[in-house]
């Protein structure tokens, strides 16, 4: 049963279904691979075989056919809160700390039946600083912040799932890094109670998983549901696949394409060549000029709200990282003025790119500027993430390239706002007719 950990949850799933495995197979597999690679890789900041037993037996009583994620192991970025397991954020100045509950994805994803394994490594409080889990593809390489423990554990082998957040591009880019699946749902479509707090407007959850199924798997068993969330309710709740849809594909480059590698744009476009697919309608278009504001609006907002939740932490400096101390001192020098007038412009651009959306289902464009950077604390070159953050848009970051030294580079399908389950029927339909397929397990 050692092999299970190279199967992905919706595989697993069908194991368990037929009780061919138990969840304390899975878990054994799992423990076993994170004994082999973790020492080099360094993903997981706490794992307790006993809290993961206490839980297996919890779940005894619980029918596998009502409980879709009955028995799969979840790793849990450290920012999420769990009753059972510290969390910490990244931060010596939250060392030990147990907040003594569960955020509230983390009790959907136990009430669907499924495992908490453990705390993956995030960066200093979820934002750049991270200095300890390296790029299963390349040790001396980054995989990405600030979920990249999360990511690196998925790819390794070590989790089939996991969940990240992302502000800016902790998602996408780990997910591109790693060469693995990142999905980041619509704005407030995955419940934000019990998570660290960075921005109120930006902060978006999300998961990480080797197949397109394990996302679908976990994102109708954690968002929210019902008549109570209007725009859900209309758009996901009561969504209807189409068989026989048609998808007008917006194509484009991104502010930040020129500063891509000349290797990663080659290749997306050759890849986007290759799409020769009646179901598949290819525009090759331009994004409106105000998307070249989203960069400047979002550090805006970004470093005032950094400023104002963490102005306890910053007075215990010492235990802060130089970058997040910058932050913050930006911040400071931002007046309230200013920062409630881009909250306004990006309630406006949102409100703008949704009309542009119209005219298309997904928008195709370069995940990642290059792969992952070599030096786990080399910042990273610029790419369109925090753009459908800013906008609140679904993505998708897939594991399709290789670069220069054939390490992986993502391409990312965005969708309109709440076309979640549009997003994932496309992303499907590129694995049905061999577009894309599962990403790999990566040695390290």
């Amino acid at each position: 049963m050692n092999g299970l950990y190279t199967l992905s949850a919706t595989q697993l799933r069908e194991k368990l279904l037929s009780k061919e495995i138990g969840p304390e197979d899975i878990v054994h597999s799992l423990l076993n691979r994170i004994k082999e690679v973790d020492p080099d890789i360094k993903a997981w900041e706490y794992i307790n075989e006993e809290v993961i037993n206490t839980q297996i037996k919890k779940i005894a009583d619980l029918k596998i056919q009502d409980n879709p994620l009955y028995g799969i192991p979840i790793g849990v970025k450290d920012i999420f809160n769990t009753f059972d397991m510290p969390t910490q954020m990244g931060s010596p100045i939250w060392k030990d700390f147990t907040p003594g509950n569960d955020a509230r994805i983390v009790h959907y994803l136990r009430r669907n039946g499924a495992l908490m394994l453990g705390k993956t490594v995030t960066a200093e409080f979820a934002v750049h600083y991270q200095n300890t889990t390296c790029n299963p593809h390349d040790l001396q390489r980054s995989p990405g912040t600030s979920s990249g423990g999360s990511a690196a554990a998925v790819a390794s082998g070590m989790v089939p799932i996991s969940l990240g957040s992302q502000t800016a591009g902790s998602i996408g880019r780990p997910a591109s890094y790693c060469g693995i699946y990142g999905f980041k749902p619509s704005f407030g479509v995955l419940p934000r109670i019990g998570v660290l707090k960075t921005t109120d407007s930006l902060d978006t959850l999300g998961f990480f998983s080797r197949s397109i199924e394990d996302l679908r798997l976990a994102f109708d068993a954690c968002r929210v549901k019902g008549e109570n969330y209007e725009y859900v309710h209309k758009y996901i709740d009561n969504y209807q696949s189409d068989p026989q849809k048609r998808y007008r594909v917006a194509v484009v480059r991104h502010p930040r394409y020129d500063l891509a590698s000349n290797t990663a744009k080659h290749n997306f476009e050759s890849w986007v060549d290759t799409i020769k697919d009646d179901t598949i309608e290819l525009h090759y278009t331009n994004l409106p000029d105000y998307v070249n504001e989203i960069y400047n609006l979002h550090q805006l907002i970004y470093d005032k709200a950094l400023a104002y939740y963490f102005k306890d932490e910053y007075a215990q400096h010492t235990l802060m990282s130089p970058i997040f101390y910058e932050i913050i001192q930006e911040g400071q020098k931002i007046s309230t003025e200013a920062y409630v007038k881009a909250l306004e412009r990006q309630s406006e651009l949102t409100q703008k790119f949704h009309e542009w959306m119209y005219s298309y289902d997904i928008i195709l464009t370069l995940g990642a500027a290059d792969e992952a950077p070599v030096g786990l604390t080399t910042p990273d070159t610029p790419d369109s993430n925090l753009i459908w953050t800013f906008l609140g848009l679904p993505s998708i970051m897939m594991p399709v390239l290789k670069g220069e030294n054939d390490l992986p580079i993502g391409i990312l399908a965005i969708a309109n706002k709440y076309q979640d389950p549009l997003l994932l029927d496309f992303v499907q339909q590129l694995k049905s007719h061999h577009y894309i397929k599962d990403a790999s397990i990566t040695n390290p």
